[in-house]
Formats: C-alpha cells, sequence, structure tokens
C-alpha cells in the first residue's frame, strides 16, 4: 500500500530543483488519493506557470479550488486576512483583447491571488495574464464584473496609515516638479494614505485629490485640509485644469487605461505634467525574481505595461516622455514624467 503522505513530501522537495518530476508525482497523487488531490492540483499549477504552461497552469489551479472551495486554509496561516476565505464562483468579465490596442493578446501566466494580503473575496483567486505583443503589454483576462463596486466598498487599515519614510523620495520627485510644471495646481488620482498630496502641499502646491475609497479620500482630506472627492477617475468632472496631475500606482488597477490617459491630458493645462508610478512587468526586479515577484499576487491590478508599452502610448496620446527612474517605494515599479504636448 502507497504512504501517500511520504508521497507527497518527495514531491515537495522536488518543487522549484526538479520540477518536472515533482509534476510526475503530484499527478499520480490526483489519480489515487482524494484527500492530497486539492493541493496537489494547486501545486501543478506552479509547476506549469513556471514551465511556461499558461493554460495548463490556470486550470489546475481552478481545480484546485473547486475540488476543496476552503483551500486557502491550507495555503495561508491562520492569522492571514484570506484565512477564512472560502471560493465560490465569482461572475467574471473574460477579455482575450487588449485593452490598449484591441488586439487579441495571448495566454503570458497564471497566479493565485489569493494568497497576498490584499486578496479581496468576489474576485477570483485565480488569474490569467494575457499578452499583446503589438503594445508589449500584459493585461487580466478575467475580473469581476462589479469592479468598481468592489473596490469602492473595500479599504485596509495598513493603507491608512501614512508612511513617513516615502517623504525623501518624494520630496525629491516633487523638486523636479516644480521646476517644469507650468504652475501651481496639482491633483492626485488615488491619495492613498495622503503621502505625495502631503509632501506636495509642503512644496506650496495647491492640492486636490482623488480615490475611490471613501475612507481614504475623508482620511486625507481630513489630515491635510484638502479636498478630496470619493470618485472613479473616468467619471470626475470639473471645469478645472490643473498643472501637474499625478497618477501614482493606479493606472495599473484601471481597466480601460486609454481612456484615463485621455482624461489625464484634457485635465491639464499646456504644457502641464503627467507623473505616473506604475509596475513595469520588464524592470530589474521582475527580471531577477521571475515568479516571486509579489506583483503578480495583487488581485486589483489589472494592467501590467512595460516602459516601451507606456511611452508608445503617451506619445500617441500627446505626451512627451521627459524622465524615467526606478520606484524608490515599491520593488519592480517605474516613474514616468511626461509633459503635455
Amino acid at each position: 500500500m502507497t504512504d501517500w503522505v511520504s508521497f507527497f513530501k518527495e514531491a515537495e522537495s522536488l518543487l522549484r530543483t526538479r520540477d518536472e518530476q515533482a509534476l510526475t508525482l503530484y499527478l499520480e497523487i490526483i489519480d489515487n488519493n482524494q484527500q492530497l488531490s486539492a493541493i496537489s492540483c494547486y501545486r501543478i499549477g506552479e509547476i506549469y506557470n513556471r514551465l511556461r504552461d499558461p493554460i495548463s497552469s490556470f486550470q489546475y489551479f481552478r481545480t484546485a479550488f473547486e475540488k476543496n472551495p476552503r483551500l486557502s486554509q491550507i495555503l495561508v496561516k491562520e492569522d492571514h486576512p484570506a484565512y477564512t476565505y472560502n471560493y465560490t464562483e465569482p461572475q467574471e468579465i473574460h477579455n482575450e483583447n487588449c485593452p490598449l490596442c484591441g488586439e487579441k493578446g495571448h495566454p503570458y501566466a497564471s497566479y493565485n491571488n489569493m494568497t497576498s494580503i490584499d486578496f479581496i473575496p468576489g474576485f477570483h483567486p485565480i488569474r490569467l495574464w494575457m499578452c499583446c505583443d503589438s503594445c508589449h503589454h500584459l493585461f487580466a483576462f478575467n475580473y469581476p464584473v462589479n469592479l468598481g463596486e468592489l473596490l469602492t466598498n473595500s479599504a485596509f487599515e495598513f493603507n491608512l496609515s501614512p508612511k513617513t519614510t516615502f517623504f525623501p523620495t518624494i520630496s525629491r520627485m516633487m523638486g523636479q516638479l516644480t521646476f517644469i510644471a507650468p504652475g501651481d495646481r496639482l491633483l492626485e488620482v488615488g491619495v492613498g494614505a495622503g503621502e505625495l498630496s502631503a509632501v506636495a502641499k509642503e512644496f506650496l502646491f495647491n492640492v486636490t485629490g482623488i480615490d475611490i475609497r471613501p475612507p481614504y479620500a475623508e482620511a486625507v482630506s481630513n489630515m491635510l485640509d484638502i479636498p478630496v472627492y470619493t470618485v472613479d477617475f473616468l467619471e470626475f468632472e470639473t471645469s478645472e485644469r490643473f498643472d501637474v496631475l499625478i497618477m501614482g500606482d493606479v493606472i495599473e488597477h484601471m481597466f480601460d487605461p486609454i481612456q484615463a490617459l485621455r482624461k489625464a491630458h484634457s485635465l491639464l493645462n499646456d504644457k502641464g505634467v503627467l507623473w505616473i508610478s506604475t509596475p513595469n512587468f520588464e524592470s530589474a526586479f521582475s527580471m531577477v525574481k521571475k515568479d516571486t515577484d509579489p506583483m503578480w499576487r495583487i488581485v486589483e491590478h489589472l494592467n501590467y505595461f512595460s516602459f516601451r508599452s507606456l511611452k508608445k502610448w503617451l506619445d500617441i496620446l500627446g505626451f512627451e516622455v521627459v524622465d524615467y527612474n526606478v520606484s524608490g517605494h515599491y520593488n519592480g515599479s517605474m516613474e514616468v514624467t511626461a509633459i503635455k504636448k
């Protein structure tokens, strides 16, 4: 009689170093041991992702949660926010076409988002990433039908406390912006905990903010005594025009980033400055960390630009890129400064 627990432990010991041998063992476990079949499917999903077979990875990941809806209790510790998560199939939009150019993409990678501390129930725990070769851009194949509702009604305590350690790096960026901005009116899209808006106010900018999450908007407005509107950026209406528009770590959350960039262009004065921070899937960090890069597991992210894709579309939409930096805040993110032509 086969000792399937020992068999499973042997497969676990081979992960990463000998993935193909581990795969053979996990497949045998699935066929012969019901108790270990869900976690074995999950491991197979990880292996197929590393073997560059995203479709098989996606299928096995999903099967793992279908076999055991409470798989989270095996994958994460008891103090993890998603420990009590019970899998149910959400209503989703499935998209094969690039949100930038409309061309059909091809499967690129598949990851489990549930293990991240900012997982939001209502999203599927498994994300399939598509690639557009024309734009050199990655985009989510699957995301919830009620995306806006889920984002508006979720907030994380760790995002409500400003990180004062961010101030020095923000100040260097803000100092550069003061030399090229045509005026002092600044709009921050996605204020978060308010670090950037606070430094902007110190640099004597006249700051207005937007955030889709009411707790974030209210907290920053009260803390800094500035107007912060609770609204989706694409639905934001104003007759004002701004000299600087900040999109710090927000464009990757948007299902229609091109429309967001068009709107940013329309809200800027002549020679106005657009500053963007967003993950770069071709960053030095991502090239080194590969599938252990945390960005792959952030459930809210729907788009991953490369510098090539972002610069291309900024050029098309009427911006001139004047600066590029590696982010000092988030590993694998890029910071791009562009001026409205």
